[in-house]
């Protein structure tokens, strides 16, 4: 976790830079490339067309059609958790679903209700104090989608094991064949996963960043907040997938 605090923007620009300041006094050529790489690197990712061009290398996988499913073949959907909202005091006292979470949950209950496939939502504990996140996922797809019965997977910790806990669920049901939904950049790691695990997959992506930045409107080319999230999310799943690939043998 400490790794990857430090490897991600903008912690590691930010950490680039204070080497520089820190080195300045006894090595200044060398602190002043590390100020510049900083400066630099920092800038880049917080801009909007860098953002679009990390999006544009993730989002690979098309919007779903709905019309040409094969339906026949399809035993159910999988919807995995994206965190939780920690501090919701308007639920009670314990947590609610981040908001990627809910828009994952949300595009499973609309295809639930187009298709009538069942449900499975994947996510394990995050702390062990809370609920998991697919014990609360269940609740909104029941109680405010009227999705349900909602079969669910608790035990995963990463999305590889997500797909290993699931794929399990579903052979006991003789299921092969899934939608799986999640965000759009997640997609090429998720579909890594449960395709290793033996599962054929229909990725069935939402949450789409914006992948198509204007170059020649100035504010593409100025720092914003939502370009620093999307950065941070894009340069996690492409570390995540590097990871993937050394840790996991049969992701290769």
């Amino acid at each position: 976790m400490l790794i990857k605090i430090l490897l991600l923007p903008p912690s590691g620009p930010l950490l680039i830079s204070l080497l520089g300041l820190l080195l300045w006094r006894w090595r200044q050529r060398l602190a002043s490339m590390l100020l510049i790489i900083g400066t630099v690197s920092g800038y880049l990712c917080s801009i909007p067309v860098t953002a679009g061009l990390l999006s544009y290398s993730l989002q690979t996988e098309p919007v779903l059609n709905e019309y040409f499913l094969p339906l026949h073949k399809i035993g159910a959907i999988v919807v995995l958790g994206g965190g939780l909202h920690k501090d919701a005091p308007e639920y009670g006292d314990g947590p609610t679903v981040h908001e990627r979470t809910l828009g994952r949950v949300r595009y499973a209950a609309h295809l639930a209700q187009r298709t009538g496939l069942p449900v499975l939502a994947a996510g394990g504990r995050i702390k062990e104090d809370q609920p998991t996140e697919a014990e609360l996922m269940k609740t909104i797809l029941e109680r405010e989608f009227g999705i349900g019965p909602v079969l669910i997977e608790t035990r995963s910790r990463n999305t590889w094991e997500n797909a290993a806990y699931s794929a399990a669920i579903l052979r006991r049901r003789r299921i092969d064949t899934i939608l799986l939904v999640t965000n759009a950049a997640h997609q090429p790691r998720a579909i890594m996963a449960f395709e290793a695990h033996g599962l054929n997959v229909i990725p069935a992506p939402t949450l789409f960043f914006d992948a198509q930045p204007d170059w020649l409107d100035p504010q593409s080319w100025l720092p914003s907040i939502r370009a620093i999230t999307e950065i941070h999310y894009g340069c996690y799943e492409w570390l995540g997938r590097g990871w993937y690939i050394l840790r996991y043998p049969k992701a290769r």
